[in-house]
């Protein structure tokens, strides 16, 4: 009885095992499984994390490079006025001291006057209006300078304006009208040596 009772063991312990072993392999294949779901969810969510990072990547490339072209824009804009003054502020410079000169202006205003027989009107810095009206006196005939009127003018810091025909036609050649007028002309030229366009 004892060996029925050990085979019998034997039996139920064999079978246990068995079903342990059984049990054992569904758990290792059920864990595998969830393994792989989550290595394959883990693998989807890491790629679209990836996709995500990438279009980022490029907005911020897209935004820095028109960020870039915008700050040269930007820059050659700011150059490109800061030589304009510059050349401007030399123009008005030199326009001013050739207009501060009295033979010059003299010899200009004289040429005016000479021209225009009916009279002229000038306007000047009223330090220069004395000397202005001197000059012409001595240069001109008598007739000629009749006709001819100096007048100071507190607009006018350097150069003249010219009025003719009672005052119905005025030609400004103040150190500012000068040098606007110069700038006008300089401005394409400086452009295209600077910038090539």
């Amino acid at each position: 009885m004892s060996e029925e009772l050990q085979s019998l063991l034997d039996k139920i312990q064999a079978e246990g095992v068995d079903k342990a072993n059984a049990r054992a392999s569904e758990i290792v294949a059920d864990a595998e499984r969830k393994a792989a779901g989550i290595v394959a969810d883990a693998e989807k969510k890491a790629a679209a994390l990836r996709a995500a990072a990438e279009a980022d990547a490029e907005t911020l490339k897209q935004r820095a490079e028109q960020s870039l072209a915008q700050a040269g824009r930007d820059v050659k804009l700011q150059v490109s006025q800061f030589v304009q003054q510059t050349l401007e502020r030399i123009l008005l410079g030199d326009v001013r001291a050739t207009l501060r000169d009295p033979n010059f202006l003299g010899r200009y205003a004289e040429g005016v006057a000479r021209a225009f027989s009916e009279g002229a009107e000038f306007r000047v810095p009223e330090e220069d209006a004395e000397a202005l009206a001197a000059y012409l006196r001595s240069r001109l005939a008598s007739e000629a300078a009749a006709g001819v009127r100096v007048a100071p003018d507190s607009d006018v810091t350097s150069g003249i304006r010219v009025m003719v025909q009672d005052g119905r036609v005025e030609h400004d050649f103040t150190a500012e009208a000068v040098t606007e007028a110069l700038a006008r002309v300089v401005r394409p030229s400086l452009a295209k040596l600077a910038f090539g366009k």
